[in-house]
């Protein structure tokens, strides 16, 4: 009887032998390419993809769509644009997507330290950018990113207009849970002022309850959708047994919202929904000026790799894509147009305007065999171009690459802050436990309420944050 193969379902071939181990048996496969492609998915850890599916992959699509997104960074030549490489070792700066805070970065670093292969890796949580190097004879680029998935962070090599896209993209959600929160706020306030102030005390307890249960129509979006992200960062720390500064805001917020409900069901005791309403309204203003500070912080040098063209043309006149080229190609640069990559002038005697390297406003006078770097402004004459160096190893990268170290290079104060920081979250939990026990003693009708203000007024987001100026003044005096 002819098997089917366990990957894509179609009949295996007589006297054929592949085969790959999956979820603690042997499978059978229908060819080498099939082999190849399981194989590849259990080597990076995504063997779920068989457990979850529901049919055979289709011969269109082999591969689970996570797996296809980041196999291709293996790829040598995709590789060229991105990686440095020098002997073993090969490093890329990451963009990062989801790091919120020092203990984000504290839990990729420590995560992938530990992972084979791997030989250093510094996150800036300024720039939402890492460095990773690690050793391409132990591991693949591949592994490395979707172990930083795992994590539930989103990584990719840098690219300006991706990193653009994605920043524009996080802000506009932002602005829709902004909007959300602060619309639920002023309608949850007018009703909590007005029963706070007893404005309403000679009406009936019908009453009071109505606008009880009108606050928690209204807070109910900001719980689940304006305060989700916090709710993401705070499952992302427990999930890598660390405790991140959105642990205790969580914890704050549900357990709130949680005894409000009851109240409010049981018609007995006090409701705090504008209070949930506004501590999300606040902490989501101070996420979006972060973001905002963070896109300038980042600014500089993500608009530098900007003045590097993506086409390029050939002596033949055709145009091919800059990431394509290779040491010793020899293409044109036309006039008004910005050098494509690092190279020697062939022919002829232009003038380049390096302004963005040097700062110097006249042109330089180029003659052939002198060198030209990506990213300069070529003059009113074309001339040939022979590519010295691929676009990861240009200056223009070498440039963005240095600020990126010098912005990583954290002041004492701060490195003393993000240590803190990961142990003041453990306190504030073990304070507010024993607030509550000390405080159920004597009055237990507000020990709850209590030990919840604890939790809100202890939120070390200020004590991360306090470090930010430090490395802003750090940056600028690097570039002065």
């Amino acid at each position: 009887m002819t098997k089917a193969c366990y990957h894509c379902g179609e009949d295996v071939p007589v006297n054929t032998d592949f085969k790959v181990d999956i979820l603690g048996e042997t499978r059978t496969m229908c060819c080498p390419g099939c082999e190849t492609v399981a194989q590849t998915i259990v080597d990076n850890g995504l063997v779920s993809y068989y457990q979850y599916r529901t049919a055979p992959a289709e011969k269109v699509e082999l591969v689970p769509e996570q797996l296809q997104a980041l196999i291709h960074y293996d790829n040598e030549q995709v590789q060229t644009e991105f990686v440095r490489n020098s002997e073993d070792q090969s490093e890329v700066t990451l963009s990062l997507d989801g790091v919120s805070c020092a203990a984000c970065a504290w839990l990729i670093e420590k995560h992938m330290m530990a992972s084979n292969g791997v030989v250093s890796i510094r996150v800036n949580t300024t720039t939402n950018r890492a460095i990773l190097v690690w050793d391409k004879t132990k591991t693949r680029l591949s592994e490395l990113l979707g172990q930083i998935h795992g994590l539930g962070y989103k990584a990719a090599p840098f690219e300006a207009d991706q990193h653009e896209a994605n920043y524009h993209a996080s802000m506009k959600q932002y602005l829709y849970r902004l909007g959300v929160a602060g619309l639920a706020t002023m309608q949850v306030m007018m009703l909590a002022v007005a029963l706070y102030l007893e404005v309403f005390a000679d009406l009936e307890e019908e009453f009071k309850n109505f606008f009880r249960w009108v606050s928690l129509i209204f807070a109910t979006p900001v719980l689940l959708y304006s305060a989700l992200p916090f709710y993401v960062n705070a499952w992302r720390s427990l999930k890598g047994r660390t405790l991140g500064m959105d642990v205790p805001v969580s914890i704050a917020l549900i357990i709130a919202y949680v005894a409000s409900v009851v109240a409010t069901v049981q018609e007995k005791g006090e409701v705090f929904f504008e209070s949930i309403s506004m501590f999300t309204f606040f902490l989501l203003i101070g996420r979006f000026l972060e973001m905002r500070a963070r896109r300038k912080a980042a600014a500089a040098s993500g608009n530098l790799l900007k003045l590097v063209p993506s086409i390029a043309t050939n002596l033949d006149g055709e145009q091919v894509p800059v990431n394509s080229l290779k040491v010793g190609d020899k293409i044109r640069v036309l006039p008004g147009e910005h050098v494509p990559a690092d190279g020697l002038i062939l022919s002829g005697r232009v003038h380049v305007d390096e302004s963005m390297l040097t700062g110097e406003s006249l042109p330089v006078v180029k003659k052939q065999g002198d060198r030209v770097f990506a990213g300069t402004l070529n003059g009113e004459e074309s001339f040939g171009l022979e590519v010295a160096s691929t676009k990861a190893d240009s200056v223009i990268s070498s440039i963005v690459r240095l600020q990126d170290e010098a912005q990583m290079s954290k002041p004492k104060i701060a490195e003393i802050a993000d240590v803190v920081a990961r142990y003041f979250v453990g306190a504030i939990l073990v304070i507010a436990a024993c607030t509550w026990y000390f405080w159920h003693q004597s009055r237990p009708d507000d020990a709850f309420w209590i030990m919840l203000s604890v939790l809100v007024a202890t939120c070390p987001c200020a004590l991360s944050l306090a470090t930010l100026p430090l490395l802003r003044v750090q940056h600028l005096a690097w570039v002065l």
